[in-house]
């Protein structure tokens, strides 16, 4: 087994661990993930613990594989389900803004017509009301979500890189009304053309 798999979760106070032969589901405040999992693995709870152990008929290197694999899902899942994820958002451009009428996210970004973007189940987006309606708060105990809703919000606009435009990424914990952003790799402008001497 993999020393990063024989390492045990953790489990906070109100979360709960449970698995059957192919899935393995954590229950907790914020919420509860069902994950599916291989059979060449199984976990064990034990003293506010869970460890994820390769079964006995399985070789050394698929269940060293497997065991620190599944390890870092379920230590995913209980951060998720006791702590949430959270990012944030910031649309940064002369008139970029967001609107939030139920599941339906409709975003100006400076194009010839407006983004509208379906919030999937399980992921809550608010809009500050100090944050000129250019902030998105996403919040959701699963991981995996939050990555690919960043990742397609930041695809309708993605930040330039000579003046730092488009959907940006803040900063954890930055304050939504002057929000400090995620620095980017940014160009120098152009340089004007011009030749010494040129005719």
């Amino acid at each position: 087994m993999s020393r990063i798999g024989k390492r045990p979760v953790a489990l906070p106070q109100g979360v709960s661990v449970t698995s059957g032969a192919d899935y393995f589901e954590v229950k907790g405040p914020k919420g509860t993930l069902r994950r599916a999992m291989t059979s060449d693995v199984q976990i064990v709870t034990k003293d506010g613990q869970a460890t994820v152990e390769a079964k006995a008929d399985v070789s050394p290197e698929v269940g060293s594989r497997m065991s620190g694999t599944f390890r870092s899902h379920l230590n995913n899942a209980v951060t998720g389900v006791s702590k949430g994820y959270k990012k944030g958002i910031r649309l940064e451009g002369t008139g970029y803004k967001a609107e939030l009428k139920g599941s339906t996210l409709t975003l100006s970004l400076g194009l010839s017509h407006p983004v509208v973007y379906e919030v999937p189940k399980g992921l809550s987006v608010q809009i500050p009301g100090d944050s000129k309606n250019t902030v998105l708060l996403l919040e959701t105990v699963d991981r995996d979500l939050l990555g690919k809703a960043v990742a397609q919000l930041q695809s309708f606009r993605p930040p330039e890189p000579y003046k730092g435009k488009g959907v940006r990424l803040m900063v954890d914990g930055s304050p939504t009304a002057s929000p400090v952003l995620v620095k980017i790799r940014q160009k120098a402008g152009k340089a004007g053309k011009g030749g010494k001497g040129g005719k």
